[in-house]
This record gives structure tokens, C-alpha cells and sequence, in this order.
């Protein structure tokens, strides 16, 4: 059961692979030389390890542990200095007044009154990224008489 359903790049998948194999061989490794010399002997196998061959192959088993605990660590640290960079993309950009916004993209008074109406409109760009021209593709409705009521005095005087 994968608990991350994200995606992750081919070269990523690859990479981390690699490094899973070679985690596993290093242990297998580990575990065979340490343990090998106490079954393979000519008297059959002996439980009496001398306490400095122990501790020997415990001081590696520390050693491997604590690189893994540094690389473990500084990827941790690595992924939470880059998450923050997605966390500041993330956010809602600052609200703009009226005033920038026609200056940004050189909007005059009139453009921006119609900009501001509902409906469809053309909007045309200058050279420089400006708008220069807005028009409308619709005709507008008088305010004081719903559309539908037009429809509706109709139906009634049939």
C-alpha cells in the first residue's frame, strides 16, 4: 500500500532505487561478516565471542548508523528549506486597488468602467502590454425593466 500518491520523475524513481540497493547490500554485508566467522569454523560453531571482536563490529554498526542518521537529517533539512520556497509560490498574491491596476496595464477611465461590467468584451493589447481598446459584444438592458418581464407582458396580452 503506497501512502504518497504523488509522481515522481524517472531519474528520482532510478536514484532512489540505487540507493535502496545499496542500503540493503551494505547491510547484507554487515550482517555476513559479522556473523560468518561464528558459524564457519573447524570446531563447529562458537558462541564465546571475545567481547573485542563484538564491540568492534558494534562500533562499525554505529559508525554506518550515524551516516545514515547525517544523510537522513540534511535531506530532512534540505526538503524543508525547499518546501518553504512552494509555501511562498502558494500564497494569494497582494490585492491591488483600482488605481494600480489601471496603471499596470495603462487603462483609461473609460476601459476600466467597461472592464468592470458583466458580460463578453474584446479586450486589445497595445506593443508594450497595455490595453488599449475594450469593447463589448453585447447590448445592454435597461435597468429599470427586467428582460424577462418584457416576455412576460407578452404572454399575458395573448
Amino acid at each position: 500500500m503506497k501512502i504518497i500518491r504523488t509522481r515522481q520523475r524517472p531519474l528520482l524513481v532510478l536514484v532512489d532505487a540505487a540507493f535502496t540497493v545499496l542500503a540493503w547490500i551494505g547491510l547484507v554485508y554487515l550482517l555476513a561478516r559479522g556473523l560468518w566467522p561464528l558459524i564457519d569454523t573447524h570446531d563447529g560453531p562458537r558462541i564465546e565471542v571475545g567481547v573485542l571482536e563484538a564491540l568492534g563490529t558494534l562500533q562499525i554498526y554505529l559508525w554506518v548508523a550515524l551516516l545514515n542518521a547525517a544523510v537522513l537529517i540534511l535531506w530532512a533539512r534540505y526538503q524543508q528549506r525547499k518546501s518553504k520556497g512552494f509555501a511562498r509560490r502558494r500564497l494569494p498574491s497582494p490585492a491591488v486597488d483600482d488605481r494600480r491596476l489601471s496603471e499596470s496595464f495603462k487603462l483609461s477611465a473609460a476601459n476600466f468602467a467597461r472592464m468592470r461590467q458583466p458580460g463578453t468584451m474584446t479586450v486589445h493589447n497595445d506593443e508594450e502590454g497595455g490595453i488599449s481598446l475594450v469593447t463589448t459584444g453585447f447590448f445592454r438592458l435597461n435597468a429599470e425593466r427586467p428582460p424577462h418581464a418584457s416576455l412576460l407582458a407578452d404572454s399575458v396580452e395573448r
